[in-house]
């Protein structure tokens, strides 16, 4: 029996790492009136989700484990069609230049990890959602593996400055650096079980909460990645008013002493 116990005990342990999911939160990388881009790495030890939310008619972009073009380095990029997976190239390159500067090369037909799980546009607000999936470590040469611990990760951003797709790359673009902590969220079995009901919905949410503790706390981000609700939340079972949001998509994200785990609300 003894035996049987500890076993169980390790498994549950192992379980409870295995959930284990972390996150950079929401960043806002460019605060451009009407053309604002924001993202999110939530990291687990198999998979990685990217959220990116900007202007819906142009390009984004964004490197990972780099403060710059670096050559050979990851970087995916929405190319109005799906999000594509590249590297960095190098000066000189021919393939994929445009004699300006150097557009990253698409990786090989094998080798494109990320899965688009929803690609939505905010029409009131002229905003694309994107949200996509790779494995965590794709143990492709050209893929940046990421940390499914409390570290930090150096990342390179651009997006068109102009509408379109072409990926002209120098001279056209926005971009920027930045350096962001990975920071643990909720384990699995916990918050993450939070439900918002009806969703989507036009004038009220209820969040339902699967435990109850005196530190639970909402946010709630829009599609620009402004801060439009933050309570703490006194029961189980909490109604949210949304008759007077705009229409369209909001980060809904449930915090404890400890962790926060984030699911997404349409208002319609």
């Amino acid at each position: 029996m003894k035996k049987i116990t500890l076993a169980l005990i390790g498994l549950f342990y192992f379980n409870v790492a295995f959930s284990q999911t972390y996150t950079t939160g929401l960043i806002n990388l460019s605060n451009t009136t009407d053309l604002e881009y924001s993202i999110q790495i939530d990291v687990n030890p198999t998979t990685t989700t990217l959220t990116m939310i900007g202007p819906d008619d142009r390009w984004l972009g964004l490197g990972f484990g780099v403060q710059g073009m670096t050559a050979g380095e990851d970087v995916v990029i929405y190319d109005g069609t799906t999000l594509t997976d590249r590297y960095y190239g190098y000066i000189g390159q021919t393939a994929g230049d445009d004699a300006t500067g150097i557009i990253p090369t698409e990786d090989l037909e094998g080798e494109r990890d990320w899965t688009v799980v929803t690609n939505t546009i905010d029409s009131e607000n002229s905003k694309r959602t994107i949200v996509a999936t790779r494995p965590t470590n794709t143990g492709n040469n050209n893929d940046y593996v990421f940390s499914a611990s409390a570290t930090s990760i150096e990342l390179a951003w651009a997006r068109a400055r102009f509408s379109g797709y072409d990926l002209e790359w120098h001279g056209i673009a926005n971009r920027g650096i930045t350096m962001q902590s990975l920071t643990l969220s909720q384990p699995e079995f916990e918050i993450s079980d939070f439900q918002i009901t009806p969703n989507p919905a036009s004038s009220n949410f209820t969040v339902n909460l699967p435990t109850f503790t005196n530190d639970v706390t909402i946010q709630v981000y829009d599609v620009l990645g402004k801060k439009i609700l933050n309570k703490k939340l006194s029961s189980v079972s909490s109604n949210i008013d949304v008759s007077k949001w705009n229409n369209g998509v909001y980060l809904v994200r449930i915090s404890t002493e400890n962790a926060t785990h984030t699911k997404r609300f349409i208002k319609e």
